[in-house]
């Protein structure tokens, strides 16, 4: 069901129950968050997609995150405010001690004004420049890997392989957890035939029509056994695939 909101004084429609955050982005509100991904459940842990939420029947609203908050009839949402903004600098100041250098956080440092760190950088992090968003964990997670953890506590707390070995052995090098990290600070190293990531080496199956590397044998033999295929199904990339389609289809034409 529909529901109407307004969010700085325009009346927006979206489904209930929908992310705040993701309704405000899509009316063109410029929120920002670095710990969120529309594919996975919200965690709030970056804290700076502070909105003011007025719910009906209430004078007076509240600070909260947006994206984890779901949209209902009637809010009232302020996306950007002297407030709201003075939050989000000081949010944003404590996730600078762990990621002082991350070219994200110095870009938000810049659009809020939030000026010289305040706070002294976290020495000997274990992944240093992670801000513990969860997002590698979670995308890890969500395509059936579960190859990291969060693990520790207070400064203590990181990400890394389970049980804290130094290795992810589960982890099959498919660079997911690389490609939705908001700071870089997921190392991985490639060769013409190797991908190294999470302590693992991983050997890079090519593709069948052009040759550039496809994806590496583990994740390969993981995403045949859970489609229950042969390997063979999956050796040609998006581009290949789509160029042999095409030629199969022009070739029943013509016969």
């Amino acid at each position: 069901m529909d529901v109407t909101l307004v969010i700085d004084g325009l009346p927006v429609t979206a489904g209930e129950g929908a992310s705040l955050l993701e309704v405000a982005r899509s009316a063109g509100c410029a929120v920002p968050g670095l710990c969120h991904h529309e594919a996975l459940s919200a965690i709030a842990s970056c804290r700076l997609c502070l909105v003011e939420v007025r719910r009906p029947g209430h004078d007076r609203a509240q600070l909260t995150t947006s994206c984890d908050y779901p949209v209902s009839e009637g809010l009232v949402v302020t996306t950007d405010s002297e407030e709201i903004r003075r939050h989000r600098r000081m949010n944003l100041q404590l996730l600078r001690r762990r990621a002082p250098r991350a070219p994200a956080l110095l870009q938000l440092a810049e659009q809020l004004g939030a000026g010289e760190a305040l706070f002294e950088p976290l020495s000997g992090a274990p992944l240093p420049d992670c801000i513990l968003c969860e997002l590698c964990v979670r995308t890890c997670a969500m395509l059936g890997y579960n190859a990291l953890s969060v693990l520790g506590r207070g400064d203590h707390k990181h990400v890394g392989a389970p049980f804290g070995q130094t290795v992810a052995r589960a982890c099959v090098g498919c660079g997911s957890c690389v490609e939705v990290c908001p700071t870089g600070c997921i190392a991985m190293e490639e060769t013409a035939t190797t991908r190294t990531v999470w302590g693992r080496t991983h050997e890079l199956v090519p593709c069948g029509g052009c040759g550039a590397p496809l994806m590496t044998s583990a994740q390969l033999a993981a995403t045949a056994a859970r489609g229950g295929l042969s390997r063979e199904r999956y050796d040609l990339c998006e581009t290949c695939r789509r160029a042999a389609l095409s030629e199969g289809l022009a070739s029943g034409a013509r016969g």
